[in-house]
């Protein structure tokens, strides 16, 4: 009789250091990420001004593999407010200008009236809130892409956090808890970070 040629199946080894091309990559495919930490600290005090005053270590560059990709942004942001404050998020595409994403809706629906869009707002004071002086970790994510304004271009992309008040009084306290007093149990720091992650269409 005859026997049946036997093939050997590969092993992971084999195969583990093959290269796909990430113009070869399935829809959805992540193709890129990066995480890139920042420490910068302390208050920072607000404007009034609608175009706001950027966040320290928020202004981040990404690069993609492919000019068509999406760019998934996240910000894992570690902040305190002293009142009331009003974050946006600010794209620019190259060497051009920045312009607003990632803004809620206008309008009235269901009985509320939109009087700002933005990214994110807080209201926070001791009086009403026991983790007032707290530092709270926020994770911001939006999906940028050709749908959002985002255009087909082998630039750097750049996003950066503005942020403005109703009061100039009011602050933002960055990687830092919002108590000044210089007791030693206060002026603790911590890390934020921003990813990013390129996503095949």
């Amino acid at each position: 009789s005859i026997m049946p040629i036997q093939r050997a199946k590969p092993k992971f080894s084999d195969v583990k250091n093959v290269s796909i091309a990430a113009a070869s990559l399935p829809a959805g495919s992540i193709i890129k990420a990066e995480t890139t930490p920042f420490t910068d600290f302390g208050t920072i005090d607000l404007t009034t001004s609608a175009n706001g005053t950027d966040v320290p270590g928020t202004e981040q560059s990404f690069t993609r593999t492919l000019s068509t990709s999406k760019i998934l942004v996240q910000y894992n942001l570690k902040t305190t407010s002293g009142g009331n404050l009003y974050l946006n998020l600010q794209r620019k595409i190259g060497s051009g200008s920045y312009a607003t994403i990632s803004a809620g809706a206008s309008g009235t629906q269901n009985g509320r009236t939109s009087n700002r869009q933005l990214l994110g707002a807080y209201y926070n004071t001791t009086s009403v809130n026991a983790m007032g002086y707290g530092i709270h970790a926020e994770l911001y994510q939006f999906l940028d892409s050709t749908s959002t304004g985002l255009t087909n271009s082998s630039d750097a992309i750049t996003y950066k956090i503005t942020c403005y008040s109703s009061s100039s009084s009011n602050d933002l306290h960055i990687n830092i808890d919002g108590y000044t007093s210089t007791h030693a149990n206060y002026h603790n720091t911590v890390e934020s970070s921003v990813t990013f992650m390129e996503i095949k269409v």
